[in-house]
């Protein structure tokens, strides 16, 4: 259903000075800072900037009398974020703040995981998230794999409670307390929230954690087999990330970077994580660039991509701003076991070199350890067995280039079809033949679960741009 000159109407005699109508200036500028580019290219109805929670609800509760679709944007790194003819909270505008309140942190549902460890950061203290600041309540309610996973867990497993306005207009605060009916939503909203409503506050339970130790080297793809076989063998404290790409610092011929992390400050600990990196880097003939450093979690560690020309830093990855150019994407995410071996290895080296473009990685976070200390059914994430998060990303400017980049994902997704174990939600999206297959890979055992509660609690379809 497109939204009628009435529907705008009522928003902006309720919440005036917040409805922002198509090629205005707020709305322009909220779209062009969104990160995925064909989301930041959509034509949502109108963009609403709230203030409050009570702003929120208003717009949810108007949007569920009219039958009209919402999207939220936090962070806006989502590709869900913003949808056609729907109606947009940016949340980012207003509604950012973080603060911490003794070992816990309150963090409002615009904010980035950066200004949630900003606020941590004076007291020494942090929540794991993923490897990028931008980052909002996407990932903190979907999941969170990044360089902590194996020692602490996920993000949403450090939920302490959360305050949601549901479809109905309706306020809920959510935690370990609940019962009834909102004890199913509790457990929904941690790994699969869109779908159920807005989350407009968080609380999150802290960790303290001094420096961490990094090593990080570019060798050859013939290292891959090795690193398959030396990664599932490490500690909680260390994990093997690894990217296999391109980088000007070994211009036109793909590359393998390995990213080790130890998150203990123990030397023996640091020893056996150095170790297990040089066991990795032995197994190559070439060995293009390595060193190792400490720094403080998040933006004090180097960037999670290989570096340039003559070892070059990488630029941090940033928003984008209005009026920048924009290429294409197209992510998937896959959780595989620890069964990745020589042949994939080989097939996996055969596709990078094939990528369409120089822009094309593939990702191996590894995940393990504290992953699987909570069970799939614990909550709405599935899939804590898994060894490695493996984030596929083909990328390209021209758009001749578009189905040779398709073709080249689910291409490499397939070398991967035996060993996979699950689908990392926060790629899933509509609209694509394989979404539901890659739902029922996402939730599992839950689905089924899931869908029960959204029929009941978003009969009118507020949030039904959101795959589920």
């Amino acid at each position: 259903m497109n939204i009628q000159p009435a529907h705008l109407d009522r928003l902006a005699a309720d919440l005036p000075g917040l409805v922002h109508l198509p090629d205005t200036g707020n709305y322009t500028e909220t779209l062009g800072r969104v990160f995925f580019p064909d989301a930041s290219r959509r034509r949502p109805a109108c963009v609403v900037t709230p203030r409050t929670t009570a702003d929120v609800a208003t717009v949810v509760r108007a949007a569920n009398d009219c039958g009209l679709p919402v999207t939220a944007r936090g962070g806006g790194l989502s590709s869900n974020c913003v949808a056609d003819d729907a109606v947009l909270l940016d949340l980012s505008r207003y509604m950012n703040s973080a603060h911490r309140e003794g070992e816990e942190v309150v963090v409002a549902g615009g904010a980035t995981v950066g200004a949630m460890l900003d606020a941590l950061a004076p007291a020494g203290r942090i929540v794991p998230v993923g490897i990028a600041e931008h980052a909002g309540f996407g990932l903190i309610a979907r999941g969170g794999v990044g360089y902590l996973t194996r020692s602490l867990g996920l993000t949403l497993d450090h939920l302490v409670d959360v305050e949601l306005v549901l479809p109905s207009g309706r306020v809920v605060r959510l935690s370990n307390n609940s019962t009834g009916d909102d004890a199913d939503l509790w457990w929904a909203v941690r790994g699969c929230a869109p779908p159920f409503g807005v989350i407009t506050s968080a609380t999150l339970r802290t960790h303290e954690v001094g420096p961490m130790w990094v090593d990080r080297m570019v060798i050859g793809l013939d290292a891959l087999p090795t690193y398959f076989r030396v990664a599932p063998q490490v500690p909680r404290h260390t994990m093997m990330g690894a990217v296999l790409g391109y980088s000007d610092l070994v211009p036109d011929e793909p590359i393998f970077f390995v990213y080790t992390t130890c998150s203990s400050q123990n030397p023996a600990d640091i020893e056996t994580s150095r170790s297990a990196a040089t066991e990795v880097a032995a197994a190559s003939r070439q060995l293009h660039y390595r060193t190792e450093m400490t720094g403080r979690y998040l933006t004090g560690l180097p960037q999670y991509t290989p570096p340039g020309a003559d070892g070059a830093e990488p630029v941090p990855l940033s928003l984008p701003q209005p009026g920048d150019p924009r290429g294409s994407f197209y992510g998937k995410a896959v959780f595989v076991g620890p069964t990745l071996d020589g042949s994939v290895a080989q097939a996996l080296a055969n596709q990078i070199q094939a990528a369409p473009t120089p822009f094309c990685r593939i990702d191996f976070q590894q995940t393990g350890g504290a992953l699987a200390d909570v069970g799939d059914t614990d909550t709405a994430f599935w899939g804590r067995g898994s060894e490695w998060n493996i984030p596929l990303n083909a990328i390209w400017d021209d758009p001749a280039d578009g189905p040779a980049c398709l073709n080249w994902a689910r291409d490499t997704l397939a070398v991967l079809a035996d060993h996979t174990t699950g689908v990392y939600s926060v790629e899933v999206r509509p609209g694509f033949a394989e979404t539901e297959a890659e739902l029922e890979a996402a939730f599992g055992g839950n689905l089924g679960r899931l869908r029960k509660l959204r029929a009941t609690h978003d009969p009118n379809g507020v949030f039904s741009t959101y795959p589920l």
